[in-house]
């Protein structure tokens, strides 16, 4: 997907150039709107690992905050798995144990991930994929720990399904595993975005299946929900996996068409009506910034430049690495300037 594939020879250029510029300002995998977040992964990142432990004590009851806190100071301690089970004593009380438990377990997925990279299957040696498949092993038994000791927290089954998709379990594993997560959080952002990408085509669902649950989850999600934000994420990934299956096939033209012409009235009207049932209340929670995201990129490729406007206008300088690193170089920023947005 290239935003910037509908302008003219010059108007490319200078976009590009502008974008160049603004993208050197944005602040990457920190879309949320968490001073105490921001402060904590840079103390993890130096090593202080007890910034992570009181960030995730704060957030017990909170789980949306937990999950989206758990997952960045995770990426934040890659590399510290060993020193972070050092923390596992006896004498922890279960919200403690809890705690450490959930970080290290995701922690070690994130780990795995690193390990794997982010391409595509056939892009991913042996080698990698043996070492990825060992670390993610280890992050199972945290996990399942960590929801023990805190029985009613959907977040430790949030991860287990991201587990679950790296080691390739069959789809009724993985049900069970969604099934365990939405019980404790009926409204989990994660939990649905993690239920999306086990549906998708590229993790051994389908095309059907994934929209299929978009749309439902469109059609029970509360106005004001970000749960709306399933849609957009839907057409992210259609458009990624067939526009690569394009590529491979050495068939430039359907690439191009396929970007070009792909939504068309019947999906353009799909996307505003979940956008407006979203914006019947004003949006807030966690996870607001990341469906501002997925908004904007999606009024962008529909032509509803100020729908899109209005969502990159909240994004500010942080965007969201699904769908922007979808959309080719510096997407995002092109966005911004396409949309005459700078960057306060």
């Amino acid at each position: 997907m290239d935003i910037v594939a509908d302008m003219g020879l010059f108007g490319r250029k200078r976009a590009k150039t502008e974008a160049a510029a603004l993208a050197e300002h944005l602040v990457l995998d920190r879309c949320w709107d968490d001073v105490a977040l921001d402060a904590g992964v840079d103390a993890v990142r130096e090593g202080h690992r007890k910034a992570a432990l009181a960030l995730l004590g704060e957030c017990r009851d909170d789980h949306e905050l937990r999950a989206q806190r758990v997952r960045a100071l995770a990426v934040a301690a890659v590399g510290q798995s060993t020193e972070i089970k050092g923390l596992v004593t006896e004498d922890l009380s279960p919200a403690d144990g809890a705690d450490i438990l959930l970080w290290l377990g995701c922690t070690l997925v994130a780990e795995a991930w690193e390990i794997r990279g982010g391409g595509w299957a056939r892009t991913v040696g042996d080698d990698r994929f043996r070492l990825f498949f060992a670390r993610l092993r280890e992050a199972r038994d945290p996990l399942m720990a960590a929801a023990r000791l805190a029985p009613g927290d959907p977040t430790p089954w949030v991860e287990l399904q991201r587990y679950a998709r790296g080691m390739r379990l069959d789809r009724t594993q993985r049900d069970l595993v969604w099934v365990e997560a939405i019980q404790r959080g009926a409204t989990s952002y994660p939990a649905h975005a993690a239920r999306l990408q086990n549906l998708t085509l590229k993790w051994g669902g389908s095309h059907e299946d994934m929209f299929s649950f978009a749309r439902d989850t469109v059609a029970k999600a509360a106005p004001g929900s970000p749960l709306v934000a399933m849609l957009p994420i839907a057409h992210a990934e259609y458009l990624l996996k067939e526009g690569d299956r394009f590529i491979a096939e050495g068939s430039t033209w359907s690439y191009v068409r396929l970007n070009v012409r792909y939504f068309v009235p019947e999906l353009r009207a799909e996307l505003v009506a979940a956008e407006e049932k979203w914006r019947a209340v004003e949006p807030s929670g966690p996870f607001a910034k990341e469906a501002h995201n997925l908004f904007g990129w999606a009024m962008v490729e529909a032509g509803e430049p100020d729908r899109a406007r209005w969502h990159l206008a909240r994004v500010g300088n942080r965007p969201s690495s699904l769908p922007w690193d979808y959309a080719g170089e510096n997407a995002f920023a092109v966005a911004r300037v396409r949309l005459g947005l700078g960057l306060d």
